[in-house]
């Protein structure tokens, strides 16, 4: 009897510890249900437009907002604007493929992702500081709503991960002075620029 409880017990620690093993997610393993569209034709939404077959992504509001949906839901919902593969809409002269709004609700903004492998027709200053760090732009906006392209609207605030917004949990970095010189830069080239009217989609040529 005592054996057969020892075998049942450390089958079961087995069991237990596999389950553990499989999952890496600090914040749990259930798959996302984030509720979602997929774009039918041409989509006017948040300033910009977006191509057909783009997915948008919303924060659920209640239970039965989940997975893929039939119709958009409310815009204020909206998260993610992620584009078709090998597609992108030009974005402050920047081929730019996703838009996530920032995490942290306490701040009003989102981050724009290049699109990869394509080539950029602009030669503005402000393109040319962008691509010089090579990464994706994180940017605050008086009205969170609106991810037109609108200098009157915007702050960079971040380019990547090295380059950030000072604050009291970076001014001990060694290179924050140059961070902050940059976004100095950057914000001032973007003040030199007109708010964007239309937003051409590109796709990727296939070799």
């Amino acid at each position: 009897m005592n054996k057969l409880f020892l075998v049942t017990t450390l089958s079961l620690s087995s069991i237990n510890l596999t389950a553990c093993i499989g999952c890496y997610n600090p914040t749990g393993c259930t798959a996302d249900t984030s509720p979602y569209y997929i774009t039918q034709s041409t989509t006017y939404i948040r300033g910009i437009t977006v191509p057909p077959q783009t997915k948008l992504t919303y924060k659920a509001q209640n239970f039965s907002q989940k997975n893929q949906q039939t119709k958009p839901l409310n815009e204020r919902d909206l998260t993610d604007i992620v584009l078709p593969t090998n597609t992108a809409i030009v974005w402050g002269g920047m081929p730019s493929a996703k838009f996530i709004r920032f995490f942290n609700s306490e701040m009003k903004g989102f981050t724009v992702y290049p699109a990869q492998g394509f080539n950029q027709n602009s030669s503005s200053e402000f393109l040319k500081l962008w691509q010089s760090c090579d990464s994706d732009l994180s940017i605050t906006l008086k009205d969170p709503h609106n991810w037109a392209f609108d200098p009157s609207n915007m702050e960079i605030r971040g380019c990547g991960v090295n380059i950030q917004k000072r604050s009291q949990y970076n001014t001990h970095l060694p290179n924050q002075d140059k961070a902050d010189e940059f976004l100095i830069k950057i914000n001032h080239a973007l003040q030199k620029l007109p708010k964007q009217k239309e937003y051409p989609v590109i796709y990727m040529q296939e070799k």
